[in-house]
Parts: structure tokens; sequence; C-alpha cells
């Protein structure tokens, strides 16, 4: 409950800094920063699938992220470029958090497949 309670304190207060900032408020002004958002979640090494995350790997994220999109708006490439530069940010850190930064989920599962799989053999003929 605590942590609705702070999500939307913080929401409340990125909305007042945001209409204090342009003069005005509206109700889509935070659209089309969905992708951007997850992007820098994801990259900040909070998992998808659940479980851990830190505020400190999220704010690294999304300092990543705000640099990347600096940097392809000052050399010129057209935005539309810039959301699959985002994409691929988030596919490329979702593949690096399931395949090299978690080989233990990996491991976790294939001991796992073992022994769901596992048949014990019969005693030898004779055995008592």
């Amino acid at each position: 409950m605590k942590v609705y309670i702070i999500s939307g304190m913080a929401a409340a207060l990125a909305g007042m800094i945001i209409t204090a900032r342009l003069g005005s408020g509206s109700s889509n002004q935070g659209e089309g920063f969905e992708l951007q958002v997850i992007a820098a979640v994801v990259l900040g090494s909070t998992s998808l699938f659940g479980g851990f995350g830190t505020i400190i790997g999220t704010l690294l994220g999304a300092l990543s992220i705000a640099v990347i999109q600096n940097g392809l708006i000052l050399s010129h490439i057209s935005p539309f470029y810039t959301q699959i530069a985002t994409g691929t940010i988030i596919l490329l850190a979702i593949w690096l958090n399931t395949r090299i930064l978690n080989p233990t989920r990996s491991a976790a599962k294939r001991i796992a497949d073992e022994r769901i799989n596992f048949s014990p053999s019969l005693p030898a003929a004779g055995w008592r």
C-alpha cells in the first residue's frame, strides 16, 4: 500500500512541476513517454518479470536514455529513429538480463528440468 501512496505522491509532484514550468496543464501532457520510461527502467536492471530493482539503477537508466536521445537529436537524426533506437535498447537490455546477468535463473531452470525428467533405475537383481 505504501508503494501506491508514494507513487501517487511522485506523480502529483511531477504534475505540479510540469504545470509550473509550462504555465498550463493538460491531461495528455506525458503522452508518448511510455517507451522511454520502460527503456529507462529495463536499462536500470529492473526485471520485467518481477522480483527486484533499485531506484538508483532506474535513475541511471533514465540518465542513459536521456543522453542517448539527446545525442541522436544533436546528430540531426529523425525522431522516428530515436524510437527505434530506444526499442533496440530495451530488447538488448532484456537479452542481457536473461542471458548474461542472471545465469542463475538458467541454471535453476536446468536443475528443475533434470529433477522433473529424473527416473530412478530399478535395483539390480538380488539386491535386498
